[in-house]
Parts: C-alpha cells; structure tokens; sequence
C-alpha cells in the first residue's frame, strides 16, 4: 500500500464518506485542510454522530514532497482498477479505486494555479445525493458537464469521479481556490465540516451561501500546436461570441462561439494539454 488513510467512526450506522487531498503534489490546500480536521477527530474536539469518515491527505506522496503536479502522468486521469499498472500514478490509481468503491460519497479536494481563481464544485454526475450536498458548501460556482466534453476529446478522463460513478457511488471535486492561499485551505477545511453536517454526521447546520450558479461545460481546447492566449484570462471571465480567445502561430483564431465563460485557462499550457475549457451559465439555484 502506497497510500496512508485515517479512519473515524461511530456505532450508530450512517454513510461511509472519503476524503481526498493531494492527488496532484503542488495542491496543498486539501492536504493541510484534512490533517488539520484529522487531528480534531483525534482529540475529540469532532465526533461523529453516525457512520464513518476516512482521509486520504496526500494522494500522490511522492509529487507531493517533490512540490510537483505529478510524478510520471496526471493521476487524475489515471484513477481506475488497472490490471497491469505501469506507471507511479497508475498504481496509485489503482490503489485509489479500491478505496472509492469501498465508501459511499467522495469529497475530492484541489487547488488551482491563478491567484485569481475563484471557488467552485465539479459536480460531474448531478443526482439529488451531489446536488444536496454541493449546496451545503459556502462556494457560488457549480460547474457540471466534465464528463460529456472528454467523451471525444484526445485525453482519456479517468478522475475520481469518474471512478465514483463507475461504482455507483456520489463523488463531487471541489477546487477551492490558488493553490498557496490560506483562504484556499480554509475554504477545504469548511467543505469537509460542511459535508458532515449535511450529512447529519456532526451536530449543527452547514452554512451556505443564498445564490449559486450552476454552469454547463460546452467544449474542451486541447492545445494541438504552438500558440496564446489573447488576454491574460482569469477562470470564470465572462466571453462573448465572436471573440478570439487564442491564436496559434499558424495564425489560426480559436473563436468564441457563444456567450459564456472561459474555464481554467492555461496561459502556459504544453501542447496536446488541456489548454482552457468553454461553458454557459444554467438557471441560478437558490438555497433555502
């Protein structure tokens, strides 16, 4: 076993809930966040009302001392039950898989690299479980529609959620903002309290925010050769149709083709990365 995991439990049956921090190594946040719950648990400063909750910290220990994304491959995309696992992240992704399909609900826990970047929720497989759930967190942005844009895209997407969703089990990916703030890792740590509570696992109620916005991932741009952003986009900037978004330096314009936002721009993005993705704002849930 390459990975260390930290169980808490209480008699009275109830959910099996995982969380997970530092799947990718520069993604501290997450990582801070759950040894920082672990240890309340330890001491007893928390304690569970019903069913049981297992950490997982750091995902990928050795990105993770080396303050890298990854070692060999993105383990994000390389969580599933191999039968022959070649690399360090497939065999990670291996051992991640069997921990997926032995709980009920996973809360996958990152950070991105703009200092600008906002919160928000990869709610991958929306079910009345995930909606539930998502709408207990104090984050505005719901962003659904991961899976459909990597069905004909060049990159093979096997995530934590994807994994999840192959054992039937609930699964959301919360960015919680860039990866060195400190807001970023108290943001973590409420998505952990705030999961909990909703689950009737800890006494109290989760805090909420009154409005969130629930966006539709249209289209993903995977960088097919040499070339920029036209403007030094932040996630969640609004874009309007007809706007160049990026040139090549063929001189080929990757053109807006809607009214919407532009997600997780990567200004340094390599060639055959994801390079940024497009989405569209869906109806504003309200809380009650």
């Amino acid at each position: 076993m390459l990975l260390k995991k930290y169980v808490f439990t209480s008699p009275p049956a109830g959910p099996k809930v995982l969380f997970l921090g530092g799947v990718h190594g520069n993604e501290t946040c997450g990582v801070k966040a759950l040894f920082k719950v672990i240890e309340k648990f330890a001491s007893r400063a928390l304690t569970l009302n019903r069913g049981s909750v297992e950490f997982i910290p750091v995902c990928n220990p050795q990105a993770h001392t080396l303050g890298l994304r990854q070692v060999e491959e993105n383990l994000n995309r390389v969580v599933k039950n191999w039968d022959t696992p070649t690399t360090y992240e497939q065999h990670l992704g291996k051992e991640l898989s069997t921990h997926i399909r032995c709980c009920d609900i996973v809360i996958d826990l990152h950070s991105s690299h703009c200092p600008q970047d906002k919160p928000f929720i990869f709610d991958d497989y929306p079910t009345a479980a995930s909606r539930r759930l998502s709408q207990a967190q104090n984050i505005i942005y719901i962003i659904e529609g991961w899976p459909q844009i990597y069905r004909n895209a060049p990159i093979a997407d096997f995530s934590t959620g994807s994994c999840a969703q192959t054992y039937g089990k609930t699964c959301l990916t919360v960015e919680c903002g860039y990866h060195q703030s400190l807001q970023s890792e108290q943001t973590a740590y409420y998505v952990v309290l705030n999961t909990l509570l909703c689950l009737n696992m800890l006494d109290g109620f989760p805090s909420a925010p009154l409005k969130q916005q629930r966006i539709m991932m249209d289209e993903i741009i995977v960088k097919s050769s040499s070339g920029n952003l036209t403007h030094p986009y932040h996630h969640l900037d609004k874009i309007s149709r007809g706007e160049i978004l990026a040139v090549y330096d063929n001189n080929t314009n990757i053109i807006c083709p809607q009214d919407g936002f532009i997600l997780l721009p990567n200004a340094k993005a390599a060639v055959n990365t994801e390079w940024f993705y497009l989405g569209h704002l869906l109806e504003p849930k309200v809380v009650s």
